[in-house]
């Protein structure tokens, strides 16, 4: 088997994880999208908390979270 051989095959396999990678990426899109409008901002603002909590550790300016009740964890 020659060197251009297995740069081939090396090729192939990377194009075929890339587009497992990228179904995979738009069947969570579609997930995502299907989800209630609720289900969303509790998301948003579990990410803004998580993102708040790192940038506290880290002695970086923190956004303020959204003090949405219903939806905050705290």
């Amino acid at each position: 088997m020659s060197l251009e051989d297995d740069t081939m095959k090396s090729k192939e396999k990377v194009w075929r994880g890339i587009e497992k990678m990228n179904l995979e990426k738009m069947k969570r899109r579609q997930q995502l999208a299907k989800l209630s409008f609720e289900t969303k901002i509790t998301i948003l603002v579990r990410l803004q908390s998580i993102a708040s909590e790192i940038n506290k550790a880290s002695g970086r300016k923190c956004r303020q979270v959204w003090e949405i009740s219903e939806y905050h964890d705290n």
